[in-house]
């Protein structure tokens, strides 16, 4: 039975559209690191686990907060026989004496190809044949300053990535985790698959260490796995957009306190699609535009939960419920065949000026693709320096890389026009001088302009009629410790923001502006200004104390002003302090009297140190409050405010 519906599993995915398939190869001069310069194989046939581990720990500490090189791995296939991990090797200092237990920041592996390169572990391998006790393929790990931290839980695993490959954890390993993943503010697995053979697989994304997120799970197949995906912890949130999955024989996703943002899902299979354990008034859910088919599943609902749960454009066929509401309020959503639920809202849903919440529906415009050459020919250095990096974008490049480890000052911000199309960091830093941007993007002939992997100091400006996209970055800058940065954008263009550190967004008038696993962090100022149309999906923002040196009043969220249009799903208001004087002043919200705003959040944090006025109808000086206290719960699946 279970090989028929391992084989329907992949007649499914090949019913379904392929996602967009990248190829990465770079010129010598890029550095990358190249797993077969330690020694691997990718013959299939050689344990490469010991080649793979040492290539990761001679390079994850040279720079790892801002710019350790990417691990690179040719087209082919990496046997393995234990736990690849973003961990220091020393085989001098005894266990129990290393730093962290070795754990460190910043682990990127990038495949050339992400149907030719595959990690696979083998067959029946030690420690992966017992269904009960799980066990991780790859993990990523947070540091932590005592030395015992040897499963790497914590909140300071910042901007690990897997990106463009497939892991495979054979058979007969009923126990085997393909990633154990912890990634803090930003992070990622993008443009990956992860398969199990039949019976094999415990998870394939395990997010149950303390703390998960903020980061974004983006373009992944999931076939197999007793569990899809399982995420645990209060803190933090995860974003997911573009999953597929099929044959998971327990559940799709388990959720106990997580706030999960979900969007392109397309799931199939004979158990329930979302599960939060009963009575976990913590778990969150935003799912949109998916769909979500059931066989053979009998009375099943295709989501079970007590907590927050957003729908919006979901399609649900082959289970007797849509959702199975285990809360207090015990209210059911029923299935009619094939079911399309427009909008539901399970928890508090209120607008400011009376009665339920209001959907705004904003457009939602995908993530632009832009495909890098196949000939790494094509790529073109961008050096060094300011002078370096201006020439190669003037020289009529479509294509240009930054190496990481050093840090390229600006003094002035980098025009980037004419042909580029990509600019591709490879974990690379360009700072910008104090009250400036580090890009201005002007008009082009490329229509998209896309910066992958960069940590701009100083942030960037678009003024052009361009789209352009920052994923897997940062933007720093706009706070009180330098004047300027952040992301200004106007104009006619558009901006996304996918996977991304940072704070001070001004968005224009008339500007369009998409973010997904958008993280914000501290200051007096807006974290984020809107004046045109945004539309938020994962938002994390971390405040200063109120009565801090940077923020006496601490810091408000989000500024909807003029004739702006905002839109969040699955907002998480972190509010530090551990009593009530550090309470924010301020609200976390701001909607001006001709703005529009709809929002669902989350609290998390000390009780006593949540936002204690929610939504200010006005300005950020004074107008009309809605009270957390108004609010039933701690947090809202709804709330709106406008004309």
């Amino acid at each position: 039975m279970q090989s028929l519906k391992t084989f329907l599993a992949f007649l499914f995915l090949s019913a379904v559209p392929a996602l967009d398939a990248d190829v990465y190869r770079f010129p010598d001069s890029a550095q990358v690191v190249n797993v077969k310069d330690y020694g691997a194989k990718g013959d299939g046939v050689t344990d490469d686990t010991l080649a793979i581990n040492t290539a990761i720990s001679e390079n994850i500490d040279k720079s790892r907060y801002r710019s350790n090189p990417m691990i690179y791995f040719p087209a082919g296939t990496y046997l393995v026989s234990g736990p690849i991990e973003s961990r220091v090797l020393d085989p001098k200092i005894p266990k129990g004496k290393v730093w962290s237990a070795g754990w460190r920041s910043m682990m990127v592996l990038l495949g050339e190809d992400r149907e030719r390169t595959v990690i696979k572990l083998k067959d029946n391998a030690p420690g992966y044949t017992d269904a009960g006790k799980k066990k991780w393929l790859i993990a990523t790990g947070s540091e932590g300053d005592k030395r015992d931290n040897y499963r790497g839980g914590g909140n300071r695993g910042f901007r690990h990535g897997i990106l463009n490959l497939t892991i495979d954890v054979g058979n007969g390993n009923p126990g085997a985790v393909a990633v154990d993943f912890l990634s803090n503010n930003r992070g990622t697995i993008d443009d990956v698959t992860l398969k199990a053979g039949p019976g094999s697989g415990h998870t394939a994304i395990d997010l149950t260490r303390w703390w998960p997120g903020p980061a974004m799970v983006m373009n992944v197949d999931i076939i197999g796995f007793n569990t899809g995906i399982e995420l645990e912890h209060y803190q933090y949130g995860m974003t997911f957009e573009n999953i597929r999955m099929t044959g998971q024989r327990n559940v799709g996703v388990h959720n106990t306190k997580n706030v999960v943002a979900m969007r392109n899902v397309s799931f199939t299979g004979s158990v329930p699609f979302y599960t939060a354990d009963p009575g976990s008034r913590h778990s969150f859910i935003s799912l949109l535009d998916s769909e979500i088919i059931g066989e053979g599943t009998g009375g099943m609902s295709a989501l079970q939960s007590g907590g927050i749960v957003n729908l919006r454009r979901v399609e649900v066929s082959g289970f007797a419920k849509v959702l199975d509401d285990t809360g207090k309020e015990d209210k059911d959503l029923p299935a009619n065949g094939h079911t399309t639920i427009e909008a539901h809202n399970q928890g508090p849903s209120l607008d400011m000026r009376g009665g339920s919440g209001r959907e705004l529906n904003l457009p939602i415009e995908d993530i632009p693709v832009v495909t890098p050459p196949e000939n790494p020919e094509d790529w073109t250095d961008g050096g060094g320096t300011r002078e370096s990096l201006q020439n190669a974008i003037d020289s009529g490049a479509e294509y240009i890389f930054i190496n990481p480890v050093q840090t390229l000052e600006v003094s002035t911000p980098v025009i980037v026009r004419n042909n580029v199309k990509l600019i591709m960091g490879l974990n690379g830093h360009i700072k910008a001088a104090d009250g400036q941007f580090a890009l201005r993007i002007e008009n082009g002939s490329a229509p998209v302009v896309m910066l992958r992997h960069l940590y701009l100091d100083g942030g960037f400006e678009n003024v052009s009629d361009r789209t352009v996209a920052l994923v897997h970055g940062d933007v720093g800058g706009l706070g009180t410790e330098r004047k300027g940065g952040g992301v200004r954008a106007r104009g006619e263009g558009k901006t996304h923001i996918v996977d991304v550190i940072g704070r001070g967004y001004d968005i224009g008038d008339g500007h369009r502006f998409w973010a997904r696993q958008l993280n914000a962090e501290f200051g007096s100022d807006p974290l984020l200004t809107n004046a045109g149309d945004a539309w938020i999906m994962g938002f994390k923002m971390e405040t200063s104390s109120a009565g801090s040196k940077d923020a006496p009043d601490s810091t408000p969220s989000l500024l909807n002003q003029g004739e702006g249009r905002l839109e969040v799903f699955a907002g998480l208001l972190y509010t530090l302090g551990n009593n009530s004087r550090h309470a924010p002043k301020v609200p976390a919200f701001t909607n001006g009297p001709q703005a529009r705003l709809a929002v669902s959040y989350r609290n998390n944090g000390t009780p006593s140190t949540h936002y204690p006025i929610v939504l200010r109808q006005g300005t950020l000086e004074r107008g009309e409050d809605l009270m957390k206290s108004s609010i039933k719960g701690e947090g809202a699946a709804l709330l709106s405010d406008g004309p």
